[in-house]
């Protein structure tokens, strides 16, 4: 019939079949070989992509200046535990501790403020010209205000006790790499009576008590959106509120709203 077309039936004479080649030592070779070869591509492949990987990402770099070898080694251990941490270097007092950042320029600076050769503090100002990148945190024994005072003016970026927690101490150093100012709670109070017992001079300043409680939990370390739900209000009512009062100081920003606050006994 016109049109009509039959499959040929398998194994007659006009089918076409593609028989597998036979098998022999040299085609079995010829496979391994070829698959060794993808293996070789995909390890080479991914050692690179891993090596890519692992140069973007940078390590935080960190330099420990303390005057107790026993506190230095203990830290060393804490911050290795972050994967993301590099303990660039040590210094047993000011000056040390001064040339080592000096040379590294380390992302922080971890300073007991009782140092010899050199207070802590006068180390915290020395280093905001010599390395302004650097961000210094106060890790020390001593709570007292007038300390705490002069750190904040010395341009600290966070003022830490030893008592603290290992994984406090770890979180902390994340939030002052992420601009924020970080206290102990302690710190707060010794300032808190710090400004009591240093009454400020007159000041044109106009702070809302709102305001005033902002910056208290500012000085604290909280974010936006902590003090947000402290306060119970939007994240976004507090952004304005942080926006207003670095204006009325004249600041550059929350931290710096907080260090003239302090240094202006209006907290």
């Amino acid at each position: 019939m016109i049109g009509h077309c039959q499959t040929p039936e398998r194994g007659h004479p006009d089918s076409k079949q593609h028989p597998s080649p036979p098998f022999s030592p040299l085609n079995l070779a010829s496979c391994i070989a070829r698959s060794e070869r993808v293996k070789f591509k995909c390890i080479v492949e991914a050692s690179f992509y891993q090596k890519i990987r692992s140069e973007s990402v940078r390590k935080v770099r960190i330099v420990i200046i303390d005057d107790h070898k026993i506190v230095r080694r203990g830290l060393r251990s804490i911050l290795e535990q972050d994967e993301s941490f590099e303990v660039m270097g040590e210094a047993s007092n000011g000056s040390q501790g001064l040339l080592l950042i000096s040379q590294l320029k380390p992302d922080i600076a971890l300073i007991d403020i009782r140092l010899n050769s050199m207070s802590g503090i006068d180390l915290c100002r020395s280093t905001s010209k010599l390395s302004p990148d650097t961000k210094v945190i106060i890790l020390t024994a001593y709570l007292d205000g007038n300390l705490i005072h002069q750190a904040l003016q010395a341009g600290v970026k966070g003022y830490l006790l030893k008592d603290a927690e290992q994984m406090d101490l770890i979180n902390r150093i994340h939030r002052v790499l992420n601009g924020e100012l970080v206290f102990d709670p302690r710190v707060t109070t010794s300032l808190a009576k710090y400004a009591i017992r240093h009454p400020p001079q007159e000041n044109d300043v106009l702070l809302s008590g709102r305001d005033v409680e902002i910056l208290r939990l500012i000085a604290q370390g909280m974010t936006n959106a902590e003090i947000a739900d402290i306060l119970l209000l939007s994240p976004a009512t507090v952004k304005d509120y942080v926006r207003n009062i670095t204006n009325k100081l004249g600041a550059r920003n929350r931290v710096e709203a907080v260090t003239k606050a302090v240094r202006s006994g209006l907290i």
